[in-house]
């Protein structure tokens, strides 16, 4: 066990041009600790050592006016101040002081651990904050402003220390019992709302509020402060309307003081779940906005502490599953060859995209005849290296214009597959390579885990082992199929997001393993909103109305592969739950990775604050792509990888199988809970030519999972 740290000098105040100085802090020798401090920003005329208590019993605090000891230099959400021991010591107390100046003083902070679970804390009218926690190890607590006045421009505090002294509750149950309370009762008590079991499908009884209630609420209590992580809530047995753009809505307050806003809730497409920063709550109450002819009900309402993953609604419609199995390779024998290459180039004639294949494959395409031709593939075991793939078909263009090229697959990775065809010698100067992509039935199983922060609770986990739960709309489904905002939903790209009940096929799940979402032609029953030649899928967490899965502060992460060609535009990014709820002028957006088919080794990531009214920002936060032209990782064409992003206030951080590869600030809305999507559009500003594959390419989802 490590030893009690009396971090009664872990000053962890908000920012500091990444200042480093060193201390010893010595109330008694033998318990000195050297401490490292670093802010985002510091004020000039201000040390943010100052916020250093004087004593190592925290004594010192009662001698505090409200002097401002630290000041941000023209910074407020977002700002930060870090404290870093030489050794992991055990915290499990934060006190802050606020300053004299109101404009001065945050409104909440969010903690984060180099071990454990991150922490949001609120302040009181004075700027003051004083709790206990379970305890973390840590060698680094960071403390960043997530609440500030709207007039601030910088931020200030008197002094700020964490330590491990404080004094836990051992009463606290790990499942205390919930006492169920409401605004008032109409047809059945408030008891109803904690009456069910939805891991099993079970909504229980169902509360409704009185019909002169305009105030309508509901609340959960426990006999103690514990840390609480998600809300789900379970919308009417009926719908609201008929339009499913129309759901309940409200706002979550908790014993702490903070808030944290639900854009929908729904009840035919299952529970709204509202992952969000952990803290330290003896209640939570919903209060909903009241209905025009009063009428709200609600059958489920529960809470989970940190470390619980809130469970799946098994009970969406029979039938709406969309599931696709990758069509058998038939060979290819001189028979079946037809159709030529453009000079200088490759074209896939068999077999198709996607093809399931094991064993030794034939694949055959057209080129110039006596061009040399090379295909090369990551094997099994360097899947993820950083070196070249390997060779393993060599062949030459014949006078048909034809070349067959024999791969043995069973030493390449199970499941989807691509080589890269490409010419050697003097052709190569004029021969785009070509993409191959098939499932790969045999072959082995390469494995790789997402990168989650230590500590964070997984909030969701889509493994698409099943069917996928979706309609256009997300109405009776788990997903929807295209991009909610406010009223209705929205198409981009060159591509239309088809509905899966047209039987497109462009968005399912594949053998039972994987998510495929696939461009091809449009076809029929699919309309052309701008005329568009091509149909492809978007998957997004929210439906249309705002109910479905989102989370505050979390760290979104999903292992993607595929989608070769000229203007493919797979992408994986978050927008702040408002954005599909109301119309206010404003949205926050957090791409997680955009790619672009034209450049495989390189990617994008950027953060979008959308605002009808504001001025013009200052151009590093413009919203512009943040994009590398090389991201030193291996051609996502051909290889997974995972893409993964920590929304803070304020901003953002990016990675790239676990590596960080950037940190973007000046985003809005960091308060509300984001809701994900992944789509394979096309076009993004680039010219689209699939041609070589047969008109067709897929975007391969092997999992998505979000954190808190």
């Amino acid at each position: 066990m490590p030893r009690s740290l009396s971090l009664s000098s872990l000053a962890v105040l908000v920012t500091s041009l990444m200042l480093i100085t060193w201390v010893v802090v010595t109330p008694p020798p033998e318990s000195s600790i050297e401490v490292r401090v670093s802010a985002s920003s510091t004020a000039a005329g201000y040390d943010p050592m100052a916020l250093i208590p004087s004593s190592g019993d925290g004594s010192a605090r009662q001698q505090l006016d409200g002097a401002v000891a630290w000041r941000s230099a023209d910074e407020t959400v977002g700002a930060w101040v870090e404290l870093t021991t030489r050794r992991p010591r055990a915290v499990n107390r934060l006190s802050l002081d606020g300053v004299a100046q109101p404009l001065l003083r945050p409104t909440s902070v969010l903690l984060t651990f180099d071990g454990g679970s991150p922490l949001l804390v609120t302040a009181d009218v004075h700027g003051d904050a004083e709790i206990t926690f379970s305890p973390r190890t840590a060698s680094a607590v960071r403390v960043t402003v997530a609440g500030a006045s709207e007039q601030s421009t910088s931020v200030g505090l008197a002094s700020i220390w964490a330590d491990s002294s404080g004094t836990p509750d051992t009463t606290v149950d790990p499942a205390p019992p919930v006492v169920a309370t409401a605004s008032s009762t109409g047809r059945s008590p408030a008891a109803s709302l904690v009456d069910g079991n939805l891991s099993s499908g079970d909504p229980g009884g169902e509360w409704h509020a009185a019909a002169d209630d305009s105030a309508p609420w509901v609340q959960l209590a426990w006999s103690a402060a514990h840390e609480v992580a998600s809300v789900q809530v379970l919308g009417p047995s009926a719908a609201v309307t008929e339009s499913a753009a129309q759901t309940l809505r409200g706002e979550l307050h908790f014993s702490d003081g903070s808030s944290v806003v639900v854009s929908g809730v729904a009840g035919d497409e299952g529970p709204t779940t509202v992952a969000f920063a952990p803290r330290m709550s003896s209640w939570v109450r919903l209060e909903l906005e009241p209905e025009p002819d009063g009428a709200i009900s609600l059958r489920e309402f529960v809470a989970y502490r940190a470390g619980v993953t809130p469970p799946t609604w098994p009970e969406f419609a029979p039938g709406r599953g969309y599931a696709t199995e990758a069509p058998v390779a038939e060979r290819c024998d001189q028979a079946t060859l037809s159709g030529m290459a453009a000079p200088g180039s490759l074209r896939l004639v068999c077999p198709p995209p996607g093809a399931a294949v094991e064993g030794v494959t034939r694949i055959v395409v057209a080129g110039t005849p006596g061009t040399e031709l090379q295909a090369v593939a990551w094997s099994a075991e360097d899947a993820q290296s950083l070196t070249t793939p390997r060779p393993v078909a060599l062949v030459t263009v014949g006078t048909s214009g034809h070349a067959a090229l024999e791969v043995d697959m069973a030493m390449l990775p199970h499941g989807p597959v691509t080589l890269e065809i490409s010419a050697l010698g003097l052709s190569r100067a004029y021969t785009t390579p070509l993409s191959v992509q098939l499932f790969n039935r045999a072959g082995l199983v390469v494995k790789q885990p997402d990168h989650a922060p230590p500590g964070m609770t997984l909030q969701w986990s889509e493994e698409f082992r099943e069917p996928l739960s979706v309609s256009a709309s997300g109405r009776g489904a788990q997903y929807a199929a295209s991009k909610p905002e406010p009223g209705g939903s929205s198409q981009f790209g060159d591509a239309v997001f088809a509905d899966p009940a047209t039987g497109t096929q462009t968005l399912s799940t594949l053998e039972g393993e994987y998510l495929r979402i696939r461009a091809q032609p449009i076809g029929v029953g699919v309309t052309a909103s701008w005329g568009q030649q091509h149909e492809s899928g978007l998957l997004s967490s929210f439906r249309v109305g705002a109910s479905g899965f989102s989370a505050q502060y979390g760290y979104f992460e999903a292992r993607l592969m595929g989608a070769p060609g000229a203007g493919t535009w797979p992408a994986f990014w978050m927008l702040n739950s408002e954005a599909a709820a109301r119309d206010t002028g404003t949205a926050a957006e957090v791409d997680a990775v955009e790619l672009y088919g034209h450049n495989p080794r390189g990617s994008c990531h950027t953060l979008h604050s959308w605002n009808d009214s504001a001025p013009a920002p200052p151009p590093e936060n413009d919203g512009a792509p943040r994009c590398r032209a090389t991201n030193g990782f291996t051609d996502w064409t051909m290889t997974w990888h995972t893409y993964g992003v920590r929304i803070v206030p304020g901003g953002a951080i990016f990675f790239i199988d676990g590596h960080e590869v950037g940190t973007r600030s000046g985003l809005i809305h960091t308060d509300q809970p984001f809701f994900f999507l992944i789509n394979l559009a096309l076009g993004g500003g680039w010219p689209v030519d699939l041609s070589s594959t047969q008109d067709t390419s897929d975007l391969y989802v092997d999992w998505v999972r979000v954190y808190t």
